[in-house]
């Protein structure tokens, strides 16, 4: 079983739905959020920053028709208990700074890409939840 968080679509942007490390970055950037949630989840992102891997830019991307293309979304396995439970805590501050997430799940998360002790990048295909629904 997988795990990810996503965020709603943001028009503004013209892109799909957001994951939880976007949505965090966002929040802690913006200096009109309370001080102390920004120090929260730049503690949450600091513990990630050190614990979880961080896959290299090729394994976001698919070839197809000698284009290369960004198909790639993350997934924790659920498997990885402390990486969930501090995902769990980070959307917990994301929502507490107006953005709301999703947690979604699936067995299927598509083309694995890339793999390790706590996630998966998977290019997903049409079963997979992939949107704020």
């Amino acid at each position: 079983m997988y795990v990810r968080f996503v965020s709603p679509a943001r028009a503004d942007r013209g892109r799909g739905h957001y994951g939880l490390f976007y949505a965090a970055g966002g929040i802690e950037g913006d200096e009109d959020q309370c001080p102390a949630l920004r120090r929260a989840i730049r503690e949450e992102l600091n513990w990630f920053n050190r614990e979880l891997p961080v896959p290299d830019g090729d394994h976001f991307r698919i070839r197809s028709k000698k284009r290369w293309y960004a198909e790639g979304i993350c997934w924790f396995r659920a498997d990885a208990c402390e990486m969930v439970r501090h995902a769990n805590c980070l959307a917990v501050l994301v929502g507490e700074g107006g953005v709301p997430l999703a947690r979604l799940h699936t067995r299927r998360p598509g083309q694995i890409l890339y793999r390790d002790a706590f996630q998966v990048v998977a290019k997903p295909d049409p079963r997979t939840p992939v949107r704020w629904c």
